[in-house]
C-alpha cells in the first residue's frame, strides 16, 4: 500500500489542508505550516520508495500445483464452456507459483559498483570516455538505426528452409543499412515474438537470434542489444507476450494503477525467465569476446526502455529496484559489455524545473541518508526529439546522468512530428556536431509490419521512413547518407574530439597545424569547431581524463603530447548554412589560425579558403589530416580544406582516393604542407604563410567538372575524385572489418545506380528491384571489384565519358547493371470462398463468475450476482485480430415492449454487425490524431473524441443499432418464438503498449458489453440450460439471450502475431473458381465485388515463380471502403482499412518483401465491410456490394499510404 499512499498524496494533501484551514481558520500560520510539512513528508516517502521499493535481493521461485477449488461450479467442466475452464486450471503460470523472499534488500545488495563494466579486464577490446567508444583501441562512432528483425515477412517455423529464408532477408536489409552509412544497428528483442505460450521459447527459423548476430559479425556491423522486456510503444503490449498480458494478477512493469507502482515478485520472476532465454543467445557475441572468426558484435546491452517516467509535480514513478534487478540478472548471466539505460528524455528530464527541483531534493536527502543510494547503469542514455532546435548541453547531461566520463548516448533520436524532407539529415549532422558518441535512429527503414505486431496507436515508420519497404531512398535519406559517409571518412579525428570552445589551444607539433577556425558569411552560432584529443586511443590501464568544467577536455601539461610530437591533431569545422537564402550559392570563407601564430585578436587568421555549401546547405570540413608515406617516405599533410570529403578509399600503402563533389555542386580549395606534385584536374599555387616556420604550402584549386586531382609528396599520394551530384546521390562506400588495433578503412566506393551495396568481402551488389535498367556502376577500388550477384555484369572497358572524366587511372572501374526482365506479372488460379458461420467452432460465452473460478479476473459482487458475460476477447483467450460473437434470441409478438428493438454495443476497436443475414453497418472507436499538437483544432478534436489523444478511445466506444426491420417474430399462436441471430465481428487493432504511467496493455478489447432494448421475457418459461448462472434466482433480460464466441487462441500457433482471428483462415475447403474483372491499365488489375450481406469473403491467386518474375518489388495496390487483410504464402503482410485512401502492400522483393519461390507464390485476401459503404452491384441490386480494386504495381505511388 506504500505506493498507493505516496502517489495519492499528491491529491489528498491539498484536500486535507483545505479541511484543516476550515477547522483552524483562526491560525493561518499553523495551516500553512501543516501544508508544507505534509507535502514535504509525502515527497520524502515517495522518494524513499522510488529508491528502495522493499524488493529482496534473493528471489527463489518454486512452482506449485493448482489448488483445489471449492466452488461447485467447477464441477461443470464438462459443459459447453468447460474446455476454457479446464485449460485454464491446468495452466501453471507465474501467478500460480510460490515466491520466497529472503536476504538483504535489493537496494543494499546491488550497487553501481557491483554491476560496473570491468574496464580493467576488457578495456583492451572495448573502452570509452566522455568523447566516444574505443573498439580495439580505435575511436569508433556507434551510428545505428533500429533493425526490428521480427517485422520482416519471413516464415517463422523452425525448419531449415525457413531459417535460410530469414537469413537471406536479414542480409538484404542489413546491406541496405551499411549502404546508407550506418556502422551499427539497435536490435530490440521481442519477448512475445519468441514466446508464443507460457514456458515455450523458440530461437530457430525466423527467430534465430544467434544466426542474426553471427550475420552482423560477418558484415562488420555493431549491435546495441535492447533486451526489454518493454521495447517500445509502437508494438502490441510493448513487446510483452500475450500469455503474460492475459494474467490480470501480474502487474506489468510493477504498475498497479495509472501512476502507481507496487513491487511484484511474480513479474520479476517472469522477467528473469525471459533474461535466461535471451541472454543465452547473446553470450559469445559480445565485442569483448574473441572467437576464431574475430570479435563479437554486441557493443552494449540496453536494459528496459523508457522506464524513467515522472508523475504529478515531477515525482518519479519508476523504481530504482527495477533497473537494479535487470542489471544484476544481466551480470549474473555473464553479460560483460557495458549496460546502458534509456530512461531520460531531452530536455524534459534534464533542464525542466521539476527535474531540477527534485534533483536538488534528492541530493539533500542523500546527504542526510534519508534515501537509499541511487542506482546508475554504466551509461545513462536518453531519448531526444529534434536536437537541431534544442541542442544538447554536455555539462547538463553529465550532471544529470552523474557520469562525468561516460559518452553521450541517444538511444532514440527522433525527428519532430511535423517534420518534412531533410530532417533526418539535419538530426544526424547536429548530433555529430554536438558530440554524441552513440545515436540510434528509429523509423529510418520501413521493414513492413508483419502480422499484428503494431500497437493500436500504430507506428509512423511506414509514413515517415527515409527508406521505404521496397528499398527506395527519399531525398532526405540520400542527404543523410552523404553526411554519414563524410563523418566516417573523418572518424579517427572527429569521433574522439572535443569542442574547442573558448580555448582554441593545441600542442605544438613539428609541422604546421591549425589550432582554430572561424567562418565569415554565416552566424557564429552556426559554427562548431571540434578538435581531436591528444590521446585518442587510450590504453585500457590508464584512467581517461575527466571532462573539464566548461565541457572541454582538460589539456593537462604540455608534455602530455610531447611523446607524440609527430601526431597531427585533427580539427573539424561543422557549418550550418541554412540561414542563408535558399537556392543561393553564397560564398563563405574559412579562416584558419596556425598553432604557431600569436593571438592577434578577434578575426585574426593565418590563411583563408573560400567555399560554397552543397544542396543540403551544411558542410563538414577537415584540417590537420596526415597521410602516412610508404617505404620510409615522408607523410602528406593536409593543413586545411574547404572541400567536403565523402570517402577515403585506401589504394595501398601511402595512397588514398578521396571522393569530393565537383565545383558546380560544392566549391572549395585544399591547402597542403610543402611543395607537392599536383597533376590532373586542378590548378596549384605555392604560397607562403606568416608564422609558419618558413614552410611553403601548396594551394590546390580544382577545376570545374568531374575529374581526378593527384597530389603527392614524399611517399604519400592522394587522388581527389570529383563527381557530380547524381553520383553523390547513389554513392556507397564499403569498409573493411578492421582487425585488433586497426581502424576500419574504406576499401571501395561506387556510384551510378540506385540500390548499390557492398558486402563484407568488398563485393558490389545491387539490391533486387532498386537498380535502374541498363545502368552502369563506376567504382573506386585498389583492385578489380567483384560483382556479388547477377544484377551486375563483370568489369568492362570504361565508357568514353567516364574515360574522359577519370582518365586511365588504375583504381577506376566500371561495371554494368543488368536491365531486368520487365513485363507484366500474370496471375493464375483466381478463386474465392465465403466464411460459413455455422461451420465455425462456437463456444458458449462464459460469465465473469466462471472466469473468477479460473483465478483469471477479479469480479465485483454486482457483476457476479447479475451473471455478467465475459465479453472481452482477452478474458476468453482470443488475442487474434478478429473475434466473432453470436447471439440467438427467440421472439414472439407479446415479447415486444417498444416500437423499436435496439442493440447497444460497446466494442474496441471496429465492429461489423449482421442481423439475420443482413448487414446493418458497424462503428469504430479508433481515433487517429490529425491536428497538430497544441492547436485549437487539436483541442476541438480531443473534445469530439474523449479519452484518447491517439489510439483507442476509452469511453466513446458505444453505439446503438436499430434492428427492428431485420428482426423476425413468430405468429401469436406459435409454440415457440422465431429464432433471430445476430453476428458481431469485432476487429481489434491490438493491445496498448503499457506505457509508464498507464495500464493500457490491460485495456479491454473485443466486445465489452451488449444490451438489448425493446423486448422483455418476464413471465416466460425458459430452458435454464441456456442460463449460465445456476446459483442465483435473479434473472436479467440480458441473460435470456444466448451469446456465443468464436476466435483463435494464438498461444497455440507457431506465430501468435500472424492470425486474423478467424478460425477458417487456413482452410482449403470451399474454394471455387472465380472470374476476374480486368481493369484498363498497364499491369494486372481487377475489381472485386464484396457482398456485404454475405459476411467475410476470401479471394486467392498465384503469382509466377522465378522464371516469370520480373525481379523488382511487387506491390498490391488496394482501394475501396472495405477492411482487407493480405497474406503471401501464409504470412500476413499487410492490411487496408476504409476511409484511409489507397494502400500499397509489398508482396515480394524490395527491402521488406519475400523472395519469389521457384513454384510461385500464393496471395490471399480477406474482405468485409459495412452496408453504409455499399453501392449497387453488377447485377443491379441496390446497396449490396462494395467495389474493391486490386492492382499489381512495380512501385508505390508518391504519397500513397503503406499498409504497415
Amino acid at each position: 500500500m506504500a505506493g498507493i499512499l505516496l502517489e495519492s498524496g499528491v491529491v489528498l494533501v491539498p484536500l486535507a489542508c483545505a479541511a484543516l484551514y476550515i477547522i483552524v481558520t483562526s491560525n493561518t500560520l499553523l495551516v500553512a505550516f501543516l501544508l508544507v510539512a505534509a507535502t514535504a513528508t509525502l515527497a520524502v516517502l515517495r522518494l524513499r520508495y522510488h529508491y528502495s521499493s522493499g524488493a529482496r535481493a534473493d528471489l527463489v521461485v518454486e512452482p506449485r500445483p493448482a489448488p483445489a477449488r471449492e466452488d461447485s461450479r467447477v464441477d461443470r467442466a464438462s459443459g459447453e464452456f468447460g474446455e476454457i475452464i479446464h485449460d485454464a486450471q491446468q495452466h501453471c503460470d507465474v501467478d500460480d507459483e510460490v515466491i520466497h523472499r529472503s536476504g538483504a534488500l535489493l537496494s543494499e545488495a546491488v550497487s553501481p559498483a557491483s554491476t560496473q563494466y570491468n574496464a580493467e579486464l576488457f578495456g583492451g577490446a572495448l573502452s570509452y570516455d566522455h568523447r566516444c567508444f574505443y573498439v580495439c583501441g580505435q575511436p569508433t562512432w556507434v551510428l545505428a538505426a533500429d533493425f526490428d528483425y521480427w517485422r520482416l515477412p519471413v516464415q517463422i517455423p523452425a525448419a531449415e528452409a525457413a531459417g535460410n529464408a530469414a537469413r537471406d532477408a536479414w542480409r538484404r536489409a542489413l546491406l541496405q543499412y551499411k549502404a546508407l552509412g550506418f556502422t551499427a544497428v539497435r536490435i530490440r528483442f521481442h519477448w512475445g515474438f519468441h514466446s508464443p505460450a507460457k514456458g515455450t521459447y523458440s530461437f530457430a527459423g525466423g527467430r534465430d537470434v544467434g544466426g542474426l548476430l553471427s550475420l552482423c559479425e560477418e558484415l562488420g556491423i555493431l549491435v546495441i542489444a535492447c533486451l526489454g522486456p518493454f521495447i517500445g510503444d509502437d508494438v502490441q503490449g510493448g513487446g510483452y507476450p500475450f500469455w503474460l498480458i492475459q494474467r490480470d494478477h501480474i502487474r506489468l512493469r510493477h504498475l498497479w494503477r495509472s501512476g502507481i507502482k507496487i513491487w511484484d515478485d511474480r513479474f520479476a520472476a517472469a522477467e528473469a525467465e525471459w533474461y535466461d532465454k535471451i541472454i543465452a543467445q547473446l553470450v559469445g557475441h559480445e565485442v569483448v569476446t574473441q572467437t576464431a572468426g574475430g570479435r563479437g558484435c554486441v557493443v552494449m546491452v540496453q536494459l528496459e526502455n523508457h522506464l524513467g517516467a515522472r508523475g504529478a509535480l515531477g515525482l518519479p514513478l519508476a523504481l530504482h529496484d527495477e533497473t537494479r534487478l535487470l542489471a544484476r540478472m544481466a551480470r549474473e548471466r555473464v553479460i560483460r559489455t557495458p549496460l546502458v539505460t534509456n530512461n531520460l528524455r531531452w530536455p524534459a528530464d534534464f533542464a525542466s524545473w521539476p527535474a531540477r527541483l527534485w534533483a536538488r531534493a534528492e541530493k539533500k536527502l542523500k546527504a542526510y541518508r534519508m534515501i537509499a543510494e541511487p542506482y546508475h547503469a554504466d551509461i545513462a542514455g536518453f531519448s531526444a526529439r529534434d536536437i537541431d532546435s534544442a541542442p544538447l548541453d554536455p555539462d547538463v547531461v553529465a550532471q544529470t546522468t552523474q557520469a562525468d566520463n561516460a559518452p553521450m548516448v541517444a538511444l532514440e533520436l527522433r525527428c519532430p512530428e511535423t517534420a518534412h524532407g531533410g530532417l533526418l539529415c539535419d538530426q544526424i549532422e547536429s548530433a555529430l556536431s554536438q558530440g554524441l558518441a552513440v545515436l540510434a535512429l528509429p523509423e529510418v527503414f520501413d521493414l513492413g509490419s508483419r502480422g499484428n505486431l503494431a500497437s493500436p496507436v500504430g507506428s509512423s515508420s511506414g509514413l515517415r521512413a527515409a527508406v521505404t519497404s521496397d528499398g527506395a531512398l527519399t531525398p532526405d535519406a540520400r542527404a543523410a547518407r552523404l553526411v554519414l559517409h563524410a563523418a566516417r571518412a573523418l572518424q579517427p579525428q572527429l569521433a574522439s574530439s572535443d569542442s574547442i570552445g573558448s580555448r582554441p589551444w593545441i600542442s605544438r607539433a613539428s609541422r604546421p597545424a591549425v589550432r582554430g577556425v572561424s567562418v565569415s558569411g554565416v552566424p557564429q552560432s552556426a559554427i562548431r569547431v571540434r578538435r581531436q584529443w591528444e590521446c585518442a586511443a587510450p590504453v585500457a590501464a590508464e584512467e581517461p581524463p575527466a571532462r573539464g568544467s566548461n565541457g572541454d577536455a582538460d589539456d593537462g601539461p604540455a608534455g602530455t603530447a610531447a611523446t607524440a610530437a609527430e601526431a597531427q591533431l585533427g580539427v573539424t569545422t561543422l557549418i550550418d548554412g541554412r540561414s542563408l537564402p535558399a537556392g543561393s550559392r553564397q560564398e563563405i570563407a574559412l579562416l584558419f589560425t596556425l598553432a604557431g601564430a600569436p593571438a592577434l585578436g578577434k578575426g585574426s587568421s593565418s590563411f583563408a579558403l573560400t567555399a560554397t555549401l552543397g544542396p543540403r546547405r551544411r558542410g563538414i570540413f577537415a584540417a590537420n589530416v596526415l597521410i602516412d608515406g610508404h617505404a620510409g617516405g615522408g607523410p602528406l599533410v593536409l593543413v586545411g580544406t574547404s572541400k567536403e570529403v565523402y570517402a577515403r578509399v585506401a589504394l595501398g600503402a601511402g595512397s588514398e582516393a578521396w571522393i569530393c563533389a565537383e565545383e558546380a555542386v560544392q566549391a572549395g580549395q585544399l591547402l597542403f604542407c610543402g611543395e607537392c606534385h599536383v597533376s590532373g584536374h586542378a590548378d596549384v599555387e605555392l604560397v607562403d604563410i606568416e608564422h609558419a616556420r618558413g614552410q611553403r604550402f601548396s594551394f590546390v584549386a580544382p577545376r570545374p567538372g568531374p575529374g581526378v586531382v593527384r597530389v603527392s609528396a614524399g611517399g604519400a599520394t592522394v587522388c581527389i575524385v570529383l563527381v557530380s551530384q547524381s553520383a553523390l546521390d547513389t554513392l556507397v562506400v564499403g569498409y573493411s572489418s578492421g582487425s585488433a588495433g586497426q581502424a576500419q578503412t574504406a576499401t571501395v566506393a561506387a556510384w551510378g545506380v540506385d540500390g548499390l551495396a557492398v558486402d563484407a568481402c568488398a563485393a558490389i551488389d545491387v539490391l533486387p528491384g532498386a537498380a535502374s535498367p541498363g545502368g552502369r556502376v563506376v567504382a573506386i577500388a585498389p583492385g578489380q571489384p567483384r560483382a556479388a550477384s547477377g544484377e551486375l555484369l563483370p568489369a568492362s572497358e570504361l565508357d568514353a565519358d567516364v574515360r574522359a572524366a577519370y582518365g586511365e587511372h588504375p583504381f577506376v572501374w566500371q561495371l554494368g547493371a543488368s536491365a531486368g526482365a520487365g513485363g507484366t506479372t500474370a496471375v493464375s488460379g483466381f478463386e474465392r470462398r465465403t466464411t460459413r458461420w455455422d461451420d465455425l467452432p462456437w463456444k458458449l460465452l462464459p460469465t465473469l463468475a466462471d472466469l473468477e473460478t479460473m483465478d483469471q479476473v477479479n469480479v465485483m459482487a454486482w457483476q457476479r450476482d447479475l451473471g455478467t458475460f465475459a465479453y472481452q476477447a482477452t478474458d476468453v483467450g482470443y488475442n487474434g485480430s478478429h473475434v466473432l460473437y453470436r447471439c440467438q434470441v427467440r421472439l414472439k409478438p407479446r415479447h415486444i415492449t417498444a416500437r423499436a428493438i435496439q442493440l447497444q454495443l460497446s466494442v474496441r476497436h471496429r465492429c461489423t454487425v449482421w442481423v439475420n443475414g443482413v448487414n446493418v453497418s458497424g462503428h469504430q472507436t479508433l481515433h487517429r490524431r490529425e491536428a497538430a499538437p497544441g492547436t485549437l483544432a487539436a483541442c476541438i478534436e480531443s473534445l469530439r473524441n474523449p479519452g484518447a489523444s491517439a489510439g483507442a478511445d476509452r469511453w466513446g466506444c458505444t453505439a446503438t443499432y436499430d434492428v427492428t426491420r431485420a428482426m423476425q417474430l413468430s405468429s401469436p399462436d406459435a409454440e415457440e418464438g422465431m429464432l433471430n441471430e445476430v453476428l458481431v465481428l469485432v476487429e481489434s487493432r491490438g493491445v496498448g503498449a503499457q506505457a509508464n504511467g498507464d495500464n493500457d496493455a490491460r485495456t479491454p478489447r473485443g466486445l465489452i458489453s451488449a444490451y438489448w432494448h425493446g423486448f422483455s421475457f418476464i413471465g416466460e418459461d425458459h430452458d435454464d440450460s441456456e442460463i449460465h448462472d445456476h446459483d442465483h434466482d435473479s434473472r436479467t433480460e440480458q441473460m435470456r439471450a444466448r451469446w456465443e464466441v468464436c476466435g483463435v487462441s494464438v498461444d497455440t500457433l507457431p506465430d501468435p502475431y500472424n492470425s486474423s482471428g478467424l478460425p477458417d483462415e487456413m482452410t482449403q475447403a470451399g474454394w471455387v473458381a472465380a472470374l476476374e474483372q480486368p481493369l484498363l491499365g498497364p499491369e494486372w488489375s481487377t475489381r472485386l465485388e464484396l457482398r456485404v450481406d454475405a459476411g467475410v469473403q476470401w479471394w486467392r491467386w498465384r503469382l509466377p515463380g522465378h522464371d516469370g518474375h520480373r525481379g523488382g518489388p511487387e506491390h498490391l495496390r488496394i482501394s475501396g471502403e472495405a477492411t482487407v487483410y493480405v497474406w503471401v504464402n501464409g504470412v500476413l503482410v499487410g492490411k487496408h482499412w476504409p476511409r484511409t485512401g489507397a494502400s500499397h502492400v509489398l508482396l515480394r522483393g524490395g527491402l521488406g518483401g519475400q523472395r519469389a519461390s521457384p513454384a510461385g507464390d500464393e496471395v490471399k485476401v480477406m474482405l468485409h465491410g459495412w452496408a453504409e459503404d455499399a453501392v449497387a452491384g453488377s447485377d443491379g441490386s441496390a446497396g449490396t456490394a462494395i467495389p474493391v480494386e486490386l492492382a499489381l504495381t512495380s512501385a508505390r505511388a508518391d504519397g500513397a499510404r503503406s499498409s504497415s
